[in-house]
């Protein structure tokens, strides 16, 4: 079954930025209404320390925003509620370009 997201649920609202990789500097590309929800989580273990990294799922419309997240995630960030989250993963269910999840990690 196709991801159906009820427009309603989508009433938050996040900046998406992109960096520029010659200059490293960021810029607005828009701002985006989404559904936010925490992501399934995990652990993670770096230089032997614990972690327990704070992740959400940010679910948008697909559209010209947003498209170039697929291919170069790494180039993008999105603020939301204050924080910033580094782009980590993206899904277009099945290719179908109707929504987009981007998985967003907290910049520590």
């Amino acid at each position: 079954c196709p991801m159906y997201i009820d427009p309603g649920a989508m009433n938050k609202v996040i900046l998406l930025q992109r960096q520029d990789p010659d200059t490293e500097a960021w810029s607005d590309v828009g701002k985006i209404h989404a559904r936010v929800n925490k992501s399934g989580g995990g652990q993670t273990f770096d230089a032997g320390a614990d972690q327990h990294p704070y992740v959400l799922d940010f679910d948008v419309r697909y559209g010209l925003l947003v498209s170039p997240l697929a291919y170069a995630p790494h180039l993008y960030r999105i603020v939301y509620a204050g924080h910033t989250f580094k782009v980590v993963d993206t899904d277009d269910y099945m290719e179908g370009h109707q929504y987009l999840r981007i998985r967003g990690r907290m910049y520590e």
